[in-house]
């Protein structure tokens, strides 16, 4: 798997690295990220985008579209937590790759251990 970083000249910065994404990627299951060739934490601000999550899956591209910039870390982990819980199967999203809040639900209670695990050695 391929992970492109933009590179940015002001702030704000990405709150994601390529480390920390190295390290989401390690936890979960392979049927996860399956259907992910490439990763990429993008130069676009997420309240820029036309999109109501910071994180989509693309399946035609196969890429993760990463929108880091500005957001709390904590937040994105568990962004990129749900989009790949998504991929896997765990929810379904609607038209135009919405998430009801039941399904958000879903993922919320899937993806708890591993937001656990991936801040147990951060301090």
């Amino acid at each position: 798997m391929k992970i492109v970083v933009a590179r940015l000249n002001k702030e704000p910065y990405h709150s994601l690295t390529a480390k920390d994404v190295k390290k989401i990627f390690a936890l979960v299951p392979k049927e996860w990220k399956n259907q992910i060739n490439q990763v990429v934490l993008g130069a676009e601000l997420f309240s820029n985008s036309r999109f109501d999550r910071p994180v989509i899956h693309s399946s035609i591209s196969a890429r993760l579209n990463v929108l880091s910039r500005g957001l709390p870390k904590e937040r994105m982990v568990k962004e990129v937590l749900r989009e790949l819980a998504l991929n896997g199967g765990v929810a379904e999203s609607r038209f135009v790759n919405h998430v009801p809040k039941a399904e958000l639900v879903k993922l919320d209670r899937t993806i708890g251990s591993y937001i656990t695990r991936f801040f147990e050695n951060e301090i």
